[in-house]
């Protein structure tokens, strides 16, 4: 008998155990349903999976071995992926081609207003408020999959719209260290449009004409208001964006100043609803089969 072992911190066990509608009780049902034997182990085991004989799926971390996959929400609920390697800019979906004429424009168009609908309700969207930019962590550091530190980001834009608002915000879930903090504070002191803010973000994005980041999922909240993106890292929601790590900063630049809007509701319904697992899915569990046998399980 097959075994899959599920990585899961004490909580998402205790999903599973009780059946709870959820994504990850969604997977074992499905691997069950198919004659296998899922052992619930606990985060910590991890380091077990090089030795460990059988599959292994991991919850949003990284890949350790070739038997091992990762799951991963995807934005929100109730979109996920099954991965091969937890850097999102290395899944399949970032290198496949965004062909807007192949989406249907009936369906793209109610799939965003569907949307609009559930994550800003009756909020008005607007234009004129500048330039956004949710930040990330490591605020002064390059990570190898960006084209500049986050604050070398900010300044750039900054710098390249004098002229326009530049409204900055911190992850609300990210750890920074006084030195990212002091490093932040110094910069926006010496650029006069740009004011880090605090409060609700959605606020911001919903009245801004643009969001520079590195590779923050607010893109794909603004995508779904209808709000262009300058991405610095790779992704693999870079398709309709101006890709600094693709084309170059100054090329960016130019097309995010000169280029037409993408057709927003085409790319969000190929990416969420043609390129996702949804958990609310009553056919989400043959899905899923689907997408262990397409990334070489024997399932």
């Amino acid at each position: 008998m097959s075994i899959l072992h599920f990585y899961l911190g004490e909580s998402g066990r205790a999903a599973v155990l009780q059946g709870q509608d959820r994504m990850t009780t969604r997977v074992a049902a499905a691997v069950r349903s198919a004659g296998w034997k899922v052992q619930l182990c606990t985060a910590e085991e991890r380091t077990f999976i090089p030795d460990r004989p059988g599959h292994h799926l991991v919850l949003n971390e990284a890949v350790p071995s070739a038997n091992c996959l990762t799951l991963r929400r995807v934005g929100w609920e109730p979109f996920w992926r099954i991965e091969r390697t937890n850097d999102r800019w290395d899944w399949e979906i970032a290198g496949q081609s965004f062909d807007a004429g192949a989406v249907d424009a009936r369906r793209a168009e109610q799939f965003l207003a569907n949307w609009r609908k559930r994550l800003f309700g009756t909020a008005p969207i607007t234009q004129g408020g500048g330039v956004f930019v949710p930040l990330q962590g490591k605020l002064t550091e390059r990570r190898h999959f960006q084209a500049a530190s986050p604050l070398q980001m900010l300044e750039a834009a900054a710098r390249r719209w004098p002229e326009r608002a530049v409204a900055v915000t911190l992850h609300p879930r990210e750890t920074y260290t006084v030195e990212d903090r002091q490093a932040l504070a110094k910069l926006a002191s010496a650029l006069p449009n740009v004011r880090v803010a605090a409060g609700d973000s959605d606020s911001i994005l919903l009245g801004c004409d643009l969001v520079v980041t590195q590779n923050s999922t607010m893109t794909l909240r603004g995508y779904v208001a209808q709000k262009p993106a300058m991405l610095w890292a790779r992704i693999d929601f870079h398709h309709i964006a101006a890709s600094v790590p693709q084309i170059g900063a100054q090329a960016a630049f130019v097309a995010t100043e000169t280029g037409t809007l993408p057709d927003f509701g085409r790319y969000l319904y190929w990416y969420f609803r043609e390129n996702c697992l949804r958990s609310w899915d009553e056919g989400v569990e043959p899905a899923i089969r689907g997408r262990l046998r397409a990334l070489g399980w024997p399932i």
